[in-house]
């Protein structure tokens, strides 16, 4: 991974649109549409993209320059061979044009631990899996940006600040306000004038978000 990334100057909205299709994606390549959450316990969160929040996570773009990234890292119970579950999502990856390498050996002890990552074009990663006979585990990473709105929580509905003051800020009990988005103009082939506040919403104008994902990004 790079020490550097290319600022793509994206907002927060955009890039939970992408983040999004990107882990949805997966998921259908996956072989395994439900079951996915944020940790494997019985009282673990489970992955809602109509409701899910993002704020950003640090990167740079530039040697002394802060910039910003959304993540998600989803587990799933293990289900059949982890090193073919492994190998399928790499095989996947690589279709979609994202350069694929494992992370030390394939198929490591008796848990047959292997990791893989892809990478986007000019080296950042892109996303990864890790299987082995006690967990599956896919994460997903946006590109980098030092627009300031990924200081924010980007939900479905808009943006929210974080709120030190409440109990639980990444899943507030308190009711914070949301700073609604604005109209967004789609980069790319894709671009029409829609207004894209959750992936429902990308739905119900007829964007795929598998399609606006990689364009979006491999046509940069």
């Amino acid at each position: 991974m790079p020490s550097n990334y290319p600022d793509s100057r994206k907002t927060g909205q955009e890039l939970r649109i992408e983040t999004i299709a990107a882990m949805e994606a997966a998921i259908a390549a996956s072989g395994f549409p439900d079951g996915w959450g944020f940790d494997l316990g019985p009282d673990a969160a489970q992955w809602d993209p109509a409701t899910e929040e993002f704020i950003g996570a640090g990167c740079a773009t530039r040697p002394g320059n802060r910039g910003q990234l959304f993540q998600v890292e989803l587990f799933h119970a293990p289900d059949g061979d982890p090193v073919a579950f492994a190998m399928k999502m790499g095989e996947f990856w690589k279709s979609r044009g994202y350069t694929v390498t494992a992370v030390g050996d394939i198929d490591r002890g008796a848990r047959h631990f292997t990791e893989l990552r892809a990478d986007r074009s000019d080296g950042s990663l892109y996303a990864g899996v890790t299987a082995h006979t006690t967990a599956f585990n896919l994460g997903v990473y946006s590109e980098c940006t030092t627009d300031p709105s990924l200081e924010k929580f980007a939900g479905p509905n808009g943006y929210r600040s974080f709120d030190w003051n409440d109990p639980n800020p990444y899943r507030p009990t308190n009711s914070p306000s949301i700073t609604p988005y604005p109209r967004l103009t789609v980069r790319g082939p894709m671009a029409v004038l829609v207004t894209m506040s959750s992936a429902a919403a990308c739905v119900n104008v007829g964007v795929d978000l598998e399609r606006l994902s990689r364009q979006t990004d491999l046509s940069r």
